[in-house]
């Protein structure tokens, strides 16, 4: 009976040793590849319980499923200037200067995260996640220098941001690609002037937005003297305009005037000449200052006389 025990006990274990010497676990967070004499016969990406033959004859490598991360250490970068291609050296006291001519050299401070999508080809290229972020590290920033040193900073700094970064990405996933990785976003986490230019750069950057304005008030200046030189024209050709039509308004009434007074006068003489001296009189004696030397016989009196009096 103990025989019996000890050769189902015996049984049992060597099942057990035998079953985990053939079966593993893949779990959602891992892919799999069972290697046969160090060559590879298996790939698994789904998680569950899988099958393989006893080590050593077979193997199990396992690979990450999730997003991993690639942090570089800040390089310094040479972008291009403000003015493209033309060369130019920073100025300002002697101190640092461009890596090359017309540009400013910047500290780029990128990451990258990345998935394993082919994890055999992965293994046959750079065989684990440490090669892999190490060609993934020298890929970033040699792409990122070839692509930022066509860039300005002003294109760094703005939305154009977002496109160098997905270029950057791109460019980076063309290589990785082949090696079984697939790169899902590259970011620029911080770009710094160097100690030594930050200061020229911004005076130099202040100088050029100061020559814009300046230029700009000028053509300002030139479409309002534009303006009012036009608005002067106008004025002037309204004025004359109005002067000319006054005139002939004017000389037509007065040519009405002397219409209805020749009328008045040739309808009764008289009292016409009598109109016209009551008019004469209140404007010439209005004044009390007024004084006239005058004959006592003298026409312009004739209507102030009085039959028992002389005139005063």
């Amino acid at each position: 009976m103990q025989s019996r025990i000890h050769t189902l006990l015996l049984g049992t274990a060597a099942v057990v040793v035998l079953a985990s010497a053939c079966l593993f676990t893949v779990d959602t967070t891992q892919q799999a590849i069972v290697l046969r004499m160090g060559q590879p016969v298996s790939v698994y990406t789904t998680p569950g319980l899988k099958a393989k033959l006893p080590w050593p004859i077979e193997s199990v490598q396992y690979f990450d499923n999730r997003v991993l991360d690639v942090d570089p250490e800040p390089e310094r970068v040479n972008l291009a200037s403000e003015e493209g291609v033309a060369a130019k050296a920073v100025e300002d006291g002697g101190g640092e200067k461009a890596g090359r001519s017309g540009s400013i050299p910047v500290l780029v401070d990128t990451f990258a995260r990345y998935r394993i999508v082919d994890p055999l080809l992965f293994l046959q290229r750079l065989r684990g996640e440490v090669n892999a972020q190490a060609r993934i590290e020298n890929v970033m920033n040699s792409v990122t220098r070839d692509v930022l040193g066509k860039a300005s900073l002003t294109q760094l700094l703005s939305s154009q941001r977002a496109v160098l970064m997905q270029q950057i990405r791109d460019r980076v996933n063309g290589d990785m690609k082949e090696r079984g990785v697939e790169i899902v976003d590259v970011r620029i986490s911080r770009a710094d002037l160097t100690e030594q230019l930050r200061d020229s750069t911004v005076n130099r950057m202040i100088t050029e937005r100061r020559e814009e304005a300046t230029e700009t008030r000028a053509k300002g200046q030139e479409k309002a003297q534009q303006i009012k030189s036009t608005a002067e024209k106008e004025r002037t050709i309204l004025l004359a305009n109005a002067t000319r039509d006054a005139e002939k308004v004017r000389g037509e009434g007065d040519k009405q005037a002397i219409e209805v007074t020749t009328s008045a006068a040739n309808q009764d003489r008289d009292f016409y000449a009598f109109l016209k001296t009551m008019f004469a009189y209140q404007t010439t004696l209005a004044k009390p200052e007024t004084t006239l030397v005058l004959s006592s016989d003298s026409a312009f009196l004739r209507y102030l006389k009085s039959q028992n009096a002389a005139p005063r």
